[in-house]
């Protein structure tokens, strides 16, 4: 430090450099070297494979969901089909309840076990199917 007029706290000047008017510069470029066409095509086949794998297994979920689909819907037809069953039966029996009360009403009398009239089945010859079998034709 040199001694500046009497001043320890100015600081010396340091002459100023004259730059060049060219200055060369150099960059350091890095180039991203490709993949060889033998593994961009590896990497494409194994793309294709695991999406067709994931195409299979989602074909098997909606496989499976159509199945329970159509199993709950065909359990739920037999469920009304026996409820449809249980109301017919319980309306054959009030039905052969009144049909009693109905015949009496309209004047018809039970048949008694010394009046029944029996038939023999008609055996499968052709004879007999010519002859008059006693029901209207």
């Amino acid at each position: 430090m040199a001694y500046t007029r009497g001043n320890l706290a100015v600081q010396e000047r340091q002459k100023e450099t004259q730059q060049s008017a060219y200055l060369e510069k150099t960059k350091v470029v890095k180039r991203r070297s490709q993949l060889p066409q033998k593994e961009k095509l590896l990497y494409l086949l194994s793309v294709v494979f695991v999406v067709a794998v994931m195409g299979v297994i989602g074909m098997s979920h909606v496989h499976s969901y159509d199945l329970n689909r159509q199993i709950q819907s065909t359990e739920n037809k037999t469920l009304e089909a026996k409820r449809n069953i249980n109301q017919l039966q319980v309306e054959k029996q009030t039905l052969e309840t009144q049909i009693l009360d109905k015949a009496k009403e309209l004047g018809y009398v039970p048949i008694d076990d010394n009046n029944t009239i029996h038939l023999s089945p008609v055996s499968g010859s052709s004879e007999t199917q010519n002859s008059d079998s006693g029901q209207n034709d």
